[in-house]
């Protein structure tokens, strides 16, 4: 037992120069850098929604909803994620 708690205390990875310091900050950045992307994406998907909401048919107008509807749930989730993965990482540093 007192060798398993030994291998948690981990203060620097083996067969390098990298800290566990040096990885949560690198994902930090990696889920930062997600969350910019994915928002800007999901910015772009809403435009060319709202345009195709305008522009089609009455027929097809709850299918864009729906896609509309989607790409905010779609939103809701990266950042929720993304802030989750954040905090994990803050509870390590």
């Amino acid at each position: 037992m007192k060798n398993y708690f030994n291998v948690l205390a981990i203060s620097q990875l083996e067969g390098g120069t990298y800290t566990i310091d040096t990885v949560l900050k690198v994902i930090k950045q990696v889920t930062d850098w997600a969350l910019a992307v994915g928002i800007s994406l999901a910015g772009v998907a809403l435009v060319v929604s709202f345009i195709m909401y305008a522009i089609v048919d009455v027929d097809q107008k709850p299918r864009v909803k729906t896609r509309i509807v989607q790409t905010l749930l779609g939103i809701f989730g990266i950042i929720l994620a993304i802030s989750l993965v954040n905090i994990i990482i803050r509870l390590f540093t």
